[in-house]
């Protein structure tokens, strides 16, 4: 996940490894891409604010280095202009932990929120 707001960036990753994820994230559209050359992801959540200013053609470089790559564009408004990336889906922030999952979903990532470690209280 690309996401400048470190307090965003940790909370997705919380909430990616709630749903039974491995999850990275990064501050930096640049050191995304990197990230992509080197590792195989399934699904990159990034916010347009933090990717397609810093690296207007994130999304294309990002499927040409893994073209099964899922890309899910989080934002506060849903712009037209997201209709013109590479992008599989949209998630309005600020998102639930239902609504991430739902999203993941989509692409038939199933997760672990059924599991029962999830559903027990912490002691």
């Amino acid at each position: 996940m690309v996401e400048k707001n470190l307090l965003l960036r940790q909370t997705l990753i919380d909430l990616l490894t709630a749903l039974g994820h491995e999850a990275l994230g990064t501050s930096s559209a640049i050191r995304g891409l990197k990230l992509l050359k080197h590792l195989g992801f399934d699904v990159l959540i990034t916010s347009p604010r933090t990717t397609l200013i810093e690296e207007p053609s994130y999304a294309l470089e990002a499927k040409k280095i893994q073209p099964h790559l899922k890309l899910v564009i989080a934002d506060a408004i849903d712009s037209p202009e997201f209709s013109e990336l590479a992008i599989d889906a949209f998630i309005q922030k600020p998102f639930s932990l239902l609504a991430l999952e739902k999203t993941l979903e989509k692409f038939s990532i199933p997760s672990d929120l059924n599991d029962d470690r999830l559903r027990r209280a912490p002691k």
